[in-house]
């Protein structure tokens, strides 16, 4: 993928953030839907843009098939399975690429804020789910048949 090619998303999921380590403020996503989305699995790992935020509403992280060092890429992270099985692929989330999304300080982990990720070829894009209530008119009346 060159720097200025475009990549078409799709929304694949919805996920709350949780803290993996208090102590340390890690905070990861469990997305296996939309990393495999993206093409990728186990082993693979992706790049966090901070700026994306500001430039197009969502939090961008490029991936590729290789491992990375997270002390030499700090805003790279390596994909991992978990879960008892390994049925499921986790993913952490930069603590100076996620405070471009949302304040890591004012995060209530008792009841933590959900992300849509997004995804398409080797690119996953992170935006704050949409809390608001939503007012629908139903009529709860006898059902009927359209062959009647």
């Amino acid at each position: 993928m060159t720097d200025n090619e475009d990549v078409e998303i799709t929304e694949v999921q919805t996920v709350a953030l949780r803290r993996q380590r208090a102590d340390r403020g890690t905070v990861i996503v469990s997305i296996p839907e939309a990393i495999q989305a993206a093409g990728l699995e186990d082993g693979g790992s992706f790049r966090f843009d901070p700026g994306s935020v500001e430039e197009i509403g969502m939090l961008a992280a490029v991936g590729g098939e290789e491992s990375v060092d997270g002390r030499s890429e700090p805003l790279a992270r390596n994909i991992r399975k978990e879960g008892r099985d390994g049925e499921t692929l986790r993913l952490v989330i930069p603590q100076k690429a996620l405070s471009e999304l949302v304040d890591p300080e004012s995060i209530d982990w008792e009841d933590p804020p959900e992300v849509n990720v997004w995804a398409g070829e080797r690119l996953l894009a992170f935006e704050i789910a949409d809390t608001a209530e939503r007012t629908i008119n139903f009529d709860r009346g006898e059902a009927t048949s359209r062959d009647e």
